[in-house]
């Protein structure tokens, strides 16, 4: 799979030579991301341990957007049946037309009661509890996918949520961004 899509953003320039910083008299400036339509999805994200990697100039939550939309199935969902949900605590991410998605804050946590193929847990928020996790079902072989801002976070978190008691990682399974500045790091792991 290839990525085929371009993010925008719009900032302000001055006009002329006014100094003021009024927004009036500012003119709009779109600013184009490189564009990343001939970079296979296998190369927006990258082992953390890895010397030769391609750096892009692109913003990280980007490309890991763009890695969870057009390879999200492939790499973590396949395996999980459709008819068992991905549960998107506290995030949204689009994971493409392949995956079922269910995204829920962390006050709804009580009335969910179907068994998951999956969970995405993005920078955790402190206020998750393991208490709460470990009430949540699960299939057998569910994926969990845990984005956290560095490596050390990573592993905070999987203590923090007593996540080895019930759900098994690799180390092979971290990957991150393949950004240039502040990469985001995440972690598979399997249901046991």
């Amino acid at each position: 799979a290839v990525v085929s899509t371009q993010s925008t953003g719009l900032r302000y320039l001055k006009s002329g030579g006014d100094t003021s910083s009024s927004p009036e008299k500012m003119l709009p400036v779109t600013v184009y991301y490189p564009t990343t339509e001939s970079i296979a999805v296998s190369k927006l994200i990258t082992l953390p341990d890895k010397a030769e990697t391609l750096a892009l100039p692109v913003p990280s939550h980007y490309l890991l957007e763009c890695f969870l939309h057009q390879g999200a199935y492939e790499v973590l969902f396949s395996t999980v049946p459709k008819s068992h949900p991905i549960l998107q605590l506290e995030c949204y991410f689009s994971l493409g037309e392949s995956v079922n998605t269910i995204s829920a804050s962390l006050q709804n946590l009580p009335s969910l009661t179907k068994e998951f193929g999956g969970l995405i847990l993005y920078f955790s928020a402190q206020r998750l509890r393991s208490l709460q996790l470990r009430n949540l079902k699960f299939i057998s072989g569910a994926k969990l996918c845990l984005i956290a801002r560095d490596r050390e976070e990573l592993r905070e978190e999987i203590v923090r949520l007593d996540l080895e008691d019930s759900w098994r990682f690799r180390f092979r399974d971290e990957f991150k961004t393949a950004s240039k500045d502040s990469p985001i790091y995440f972690l598979t792991g399997t249901y046991v």
